[in-house]
């Protein structure tokens, strides 16, 4: 019954044309992504894709370590050479460019610097070119001060338990980092959560009829006057949409991740996250940042699919439960900007595909007095009313009568 539930799906039309709506979202995404990471040769030539990123993790992980005082204080002799060269003296586009190819090495560092000596919420590009040797040495406590001056200026509306959460975290955190090339990781975060809307909308589309199919065709009769009808036909219809939901979502996440690191390359899986995003609270690794955005997208994905099928169940139509999805995970965004409930509008199930955002802007939640970023609260919840919805769905769906 499972696999005839499967076939069902994937024998209409309409479906066979979302999977190749898929299959071309990934193909564009995948050169999207590719083309965010970028080299300029000695001449000043720029170039994207497989040479380029090589190329380019060549010259990053002459540079590979931690970052000590050490380390920090030769990558400010560095950059303060290459300012004073004649190529970046110049006014001429090209020149620059030749002094930009020399400093790609350390480009990585030069920008941690720059976030450092920035103030908070704010990005100075060119704040690095102005720190001696002494001050970098100052770098990780300076990320600590920044918040502390920030939170104690009176432009923020933390409660102090959430003031003590985040300066513990930033406290807390391991230093010196660990740096070499995350072009590929970088690049793959920036780009997948929206790879992750777009798929579980096709995916709530493809499971939007399973419920409804014998309504629509005349033959709920048929099905539920079978001797199994009611009991392993409805359960063969529930798997059938947990097992398309699952397997399609794991093969295509897999495909653009493998896509994008095969020509990108892996290396940086084990660096922090804040050399990607300096003011993040959490203490992860980019590695482990993909991990939490594909786990909160699949909790996502299978939460707007589970009230697609539920509602498929209850009003019998492919047609109502398809807007479904589209509802819970885009049009949700542009309520939390009308009402004024912000608190509120981060529980919203959107937030599941949106958690890069959440790495580098926590949103804080406190809940019995326990202080916990967004993210932290919305993917057990989720988790959870997962779980819920499919004995749900079996009941509702179960107890149909035929008209």
């Amino acid at each position: 019954m499972l696999k005839f539930e499967m076939k069902k799906v994937f024998s209409k039309p309409k479906n066979r044309i979302a999977v190749l709506v898929m299959i071309l979202v990934l193909i564009v995404l995948s050169v999207l992504t590719i083309n965010r990471v970028e080299y300029v040769d000695e001449d000043g030539n720029h170039s994207v894709g497989f040479d380029a990123a090589r190329q380019l993790q060549a010259v990053q992980n002459e540079w590979a370590g931690y970052l000590t005082d050490d380390v920090l204080q030769q990558v400010i002799a560095e950059n303060d050479r290459i300012n004073q060269s004649d190529e970046a003296q110049s006014d001429d586009i090209e020149e620059l460019n030749k002094a930009f190819a020399q400093k790609q090495g350390i480009a990585g560092i030069v920008d941690v610097i720059s976030q450092a000596f920035s103030p908070y919420r704010e990005y100075d590009y060119y704040a690095a070119d102005s720190v001696s040797a002494k001050e970098v040495t100052t770098l990780y406590d300076r990320r600590i001060s920044t918040l502390k001056d920030w939170l104690g200026s009176g432009q923020e509306t933390y409660t102090q338990k959430e003031k003590d959460f985040l300066l513990t975290r930033y406290e807390n955190l391991d230093t010196p980092f660990y740096y070499e090339y995350t072009d590929g990781w970088s690049a793959l975060l920036q780009n997948i959560s929206t790879y992750l809307l777009i798929l579980a909308l096709i995916i709530g589309f493809l499971v939007s009829g399973i419920f409804s199919d014998e309504f629509q065709s005349g033959a709920d009769s048929i099905f539920f006057s079978a001797k199994y009808g009611r009991s392993r036909g409805v359960l063969a219809k529930a798997g059938a949409g947990f097992l398309i939901t699952t397997i399609f979502y794991l093969v295509f996440v897999f495909l653009y991740t493998t896509v994008v690191l095969l020509i990108l390359g892996t290396d940086g899986a084990g660096c922090p996250i804040q050399l990607e995003m300096w003011r993040s609270v959490y203490d992860i690794t980019f590695s482990e940042a993909y991990l939490f955005l594909t786990a909160g997208g699949y909790i996502g994905t299978l939460f707007a699919s589970s009230l697609a099928m539920l509602v498929s169940a209850v009003s019998r139509s492919a047609a109502t439960a398809i807007i479904v999805p589209f509802i819970a995970l885009c049009a949700l965004p542009f309520l939390s900007r009308v009402i004024t409930l912000p608190g509120f509008c981060t529980l919203f199930p959107d937030q599941l595909l949106a958690i890069y955002v959440d790495l580098k802007e926590s949103a804080l939640i406190e809940i019995g007095g326990r202080v916990m970023t967004t993210a932290q609260v919305i993917l057990p919840v989720y988790a959870v009313v997962c779980v819920i919805l499919q004995p749900l769905l079996y009941g509702v769906y179960r107890r149909s009568e035929v008209k």
